[in-house]
């Protein structure tokens, strides 16, 4: 037998008793884009103002025989009519999911992000002249496991926050030290496969926040530790549509004892409904219970309602919708600030590399101590991406 006939027929039955290997194909992709827009928005309160916006983003993604590794970069630069250049938001990230075995899936990622708001943001104090930049570093890692029709979730949280000084006009600084932090967070899930696809499910979560500084106001620090039990349902049909709905108490439990301790109900809910390749649907309902960001020694509930749509009309066109509420119940204070949004926009995709887009955007803001004020942005860019 010749050398030729030898080596193909072995290396044929080296890839008949071998183990089995992933394909030679491409494993990874590379995905970039640079986005370039223009604004303007006219607040009741702060009058007109254009701005220019310039957001760049990239995404790696690798997929393995039973791994999935993203990481991702990108931000919002903004630029105002005098030239000066603001980082909106700018933030990098990592992400990877490991299938150990058929019942059993490892998944973790991490975050760092900076960002910094307007000097006309409600938010901010009257005069500013230099927001303040916001750092945040996040990790987190979680483990589930499924024994037969019981699946249980495992999820370990950790963030640095860290508000830097705020400029007024007249040149002097407000220190925000009181309101950087370190937060540690532990939750655990345990879930009971009613149907195929109905699962009833609790969840405990514990978490503790420590911060840097103690608050200007009481001259005391806000530390304490946070602990919320929930249950409720979940539904996933396919890809077609998937449900969640919770409900349970939380409490915020103040280190310092003469601060008073608050209680509060809690409610989460989310829907996704993707029927077709034309259409998709999304709603979520958040609860959550914390130190009041504007009354010292305060606590605050926020309840915040999200939803979006998205059809494409054909493969060039697709249009948008956005909606929000949003309320914050100050408690000792007996104080209540809400707002809300709607949205409306388009993708025009006039070559392979090339996306126009348009944007209208409404937002109503109804501080607790200060009038409400409403704002109009108009939005038109354009998207080259890979």
């Amino acid at each position: 037998m010749l050398l030729g006939d030898v080596l193909p027929a072995m290396a044929q039955d080296a890839a008949a008793d071998g183990p089995p290997r992933e394909s030679i194909g491409p494993f990874y992709d590379i995905d970039w884009s640079v986005g370039l827009r223009g604004s303007y928005a006219s607040n009741t309160r702060t009058g007109g103002e254009p701005e220019a916006v310039i957001a760049p983003n990239v995404t790696f993604t690798r997929n393995g025989a039973r791994d999935q590794t993203t990481l991702n970069g990108g931000g919002e630069f903004d630029i105002d009519p005098q030239g000066q250049v603001r980082t909106n938001n700018a933030a990098v990230g990592a992400r990877l999911d490991y299938q150990l075995d058929e019942l059993t899936t490892l998944s973790g990622k991490s975050d760092l992000s900076l960002t910094q708001l307007k000097p006309t943001d409600d938010s901010l104090p009257s005069g500013t002249m230099t927001a303040p930049l916001d750092f945040t570093a996040s990790a987190q890692t979680s483990a589930t496991h499924k024994f037969g029709r019981v699946d249980v979730t495992g999820t370990l949280r950790g963030e640095r926050f860290i508000e830097g000084p705020t400029t007024l006009k007249d040149h002097s600084v407000v220190n925000n030290a009181d309101q950087s932090y370190w937060e540690g967070e532990g939750e655990l899930r345990v879930g009971y496969e009613l149907s195929p696809l109905v699962t009833a499910f609790v969840d405990g979560t514990a978490s503790y926040q420590k911060f840097d500084a103690a608050s200007p106001g009481l001259g005391k620090f806000l530390n304490g530790k946070t602990t919320e039990l929930r249950g409720g349902f979940s539904y996933a049909l396919n890809s077609t549509m998937t449900a969640e709905v919770s409900a349970g108490r939380a409490w915020y439990d103040y280190d310092d004892t003469s601060i008073t301790d608050v209680p509060g109900w809690v409610y989460d809910a989310s829907v996704t409904f993707t029927p077709d390749e034309t259409l998709s649907l999304s709603g979520d309902f958040t609860t959550s219970i914390g130190p009041s960001s504007d009354t010292a020694g305060d606590t605050d509930i926020d309840y915040t309602l999200t939803g979006s749509a998205k059809y494409q009309v054909n493969p060039w066109l697709a249009l948008r919708g956005t909606a929000g509420w949003n309320r914050t119940d100050t408690v000792a204070a007996k104080e209540t600030a809400s707002g809300y949004s709607a949205g409306v926009g388009l993708d025009w995709q006039t070559a392979r590399h090339v996306v126009w887009t348009a944007d209208y955007l409404f937002e109503h803001d109804a501080p607790a101590t200060a009038p409400a004020n409403d704002t109009h942005t108009v939005t038109v860019g354009v998207t080259i991406k890979r």
